[in-house]
């Protein structure tokens, strides 16, 4: 299964789109509660920050923005 572009809103702080305040699922938007976890790692040749987070809905989801491509994922279970 691969993993789905999806359309985030973000922080912008020192760094552009340093992390997610919310993003869409369908016809859904989805608040993160809480970011339960942030890794910065290398896939192949991209480089991506995850981030685990908790929804306001209780929901948990992993997503990741891949820098070199300035676009948002959710992590296909």
């Amino acid at each position: 299964m691969q993993d789905i572009p999806i359309n985030v809103r973000a922080y912008s702080g020192y760094r552009i789109e340093e992390r997610p305040t919310s993003f869409f699922l369908e016809d859904r938007e989805l608040k993160v509660k809480e970011i339960l976890r942030t890794t910065h790692e290398e896939r192949g040749k991209r480089r991506i920050r995850t981030f685990k987070v908790l929804t306001e809905e209780g929901e948990i989801y992993k997503i990741y923005y891949a820098e070199d491509e300035g676009q948002w994922y959710l992590e296909a279970a």
